[in-house]
């Protein structure tokens, strides 16, 4: 963002992070001279540089309990954010020049939420397969703060649109391979298991009125083998054959055997939950 000029915009921009020291100032750095909040919440205590480089931008800054997953502590960055339009980020994640030109003319059109552009890194390229809703009116939305939620329109005539501006997602490894699949996705499987067999009312939230999950995932939570393990992983291997015939690419045809078998994992955690309690879970 050298040798430019932007105006602050009435944009909190909010992030969860665990010790992310080296990726976090190119993160802060693509959005800090255009927003005019930037909140940092640390998951846990930090044990690396991460909060030294943030406070160099910013002091609002909050370390929460660890949860292991960034979701319960957007609930928290909801409710601090000062302004009504929120700007999502991941630590891994910053903003192309395009979409940092034009964040004004987003926020002043007419639409609530915005879907930008977001890239999957595998071997050195950014490929834009998919978008990733980062952008949005904290009053226009309702947010349950599980695994792999995302903020959601409070009803059907709220205005979204979908963008080609991109976000890139650039993490310092290869999110593609068996081996982070077995380092991390896993993991991430128990902790969001852990959260579907959580009573629903004590679950975080903004802006909802839900009483219990939404319908489709309250059956799967109540059959977790036939329409988690079985029905979960089949659709999703029908939607990745529509994605590669789409785009031609065999690294999707990776990624989505890998996203089946997180679902795959996801509720056979949640099957076991629900058959032997919470102590299969004991560290």
């Amino acid at each position: 963002m050298e040798n430019k000029y932007y105006k602050k915009l009435p944009i909190s921009a909010v992030m969860v992070i665990y010790n992310e020291e080296a990726l976090i100032e190119r993160a802060i750095l693509s959005c800090v001279d255009i927003v005019d909040e930037l909140i940092i919440i640390h998951d846990g205590k930090c044990s690396d540089r991460s909060l030294e480089i943030a406070r160099k931008y910013t002091n609002k800054i909050f370390e929460r309990p660890h949860i292991g997953q960034a979701e319960k502590h957007r609930v928290f960055a909801l409710e601090k954010a000062a302004n009504d339009w929120v700007l999502q980020l991941d630590a891994d994640e910053y903003l192309s020049g395009e979409l940092q030109d034009n964040l004004e003319k987003l926020i002043s059109g007419s639409a609530d939420i915005f879907d930008v552009s977001w890239s999957t890194y595998h071997k050195n390229i950014h490929h834009f397969w998919y978008y990733k809703r980062i952008l949005f009116k904290k009053s226009k939305v309702y947010f349950v703060g599980i695994s792999h939620e995302g903020a959601k329109p409070i009803h059907k005539n709220i205005r979204i649109k979908k963008t080609n501006l991109a976000l890139y997602h650039e993490p310092l490894y290869d999110n593609s391979t068996f081996a982070t699949f077995q380092t991390k996705w896993k993991k991430w499987t128990k902790i969001h298991a852990r959260q579907l067999f959580e009573d629903f009312v004590s679950i975080p939230k903004w802006n909802c009125d839900l009483s219990d999950w939404e319908p489709q995932q309250k059956m799967r939570i109540d059959h977790p083998i036939l329409l988690g393990m079985i029905a979960g992983p089949a659709y999703h291997s029908v939607h990745t054959l529509k994605n590669f015939l789409k785009h031609r690419e065999f690294v999707l045809l990776k990624l989505g055997f890998l996203s089946s078998m997180y679902h795959f994992h996801l509720y056979h955690n949640l099957a076991k939950l629900k058959r032997n309690g919470k102590s299969i879970y004991k560290k």
